[in-house]
């Protein structure tokens, strides 16, 4: 997904082979793995894709911050059925908070942030 919403700041939409220098500087994918895991990402809402000829052009269907959320909120349900608690003390613990993070934190918790 990173690969794709950095190729669409420059085109509307992108094929693979467009975006495989830009994947494959963090995995050795070839193209049809990085083929099946755009049409997994089709099936599951986060990509659009058409085909012209034989090409398949993609383009994303969610910004980053829906994607990040979607995806945290499957694993809170997943992993820890939902409780924000535990992942908020991990947080935490691992990173350490700054006072502004505190503070969004406090917001979220009052209900003020969206």
């Amino acid at each position: 997904m990173q690969a794709i919403w950095d190729a669409v700041e420059h085109e509307t939409e992108v094929t693979i082979t467009e975006l495989l220098p830009a994947i494959r500087t963090k995995r050795t994918w070839h193209v049809s793995t990085a083929k099946t895991m755009a049409d997994r990402l089709v099936k599951k809402g986060y990509l659009t894709s058409r085909i012209r000829g034989k090409t398949c052009f993609y383009r994303p269907t969610v910004s980053r911050e829906q994607a990040t959320r979607k995806s945290v909120a499957s694993h809170l349900d997943a992993v820890l059925d939902g409780a924000f608690g535990p992942l908020v003390a991990y947080l935490a613990d691992r990173k350490g908070l700054t006072e502004k993070e505190i503070g969004q934190l406090e917001k979220l918790l009052e209900g003020g942030a969206k």
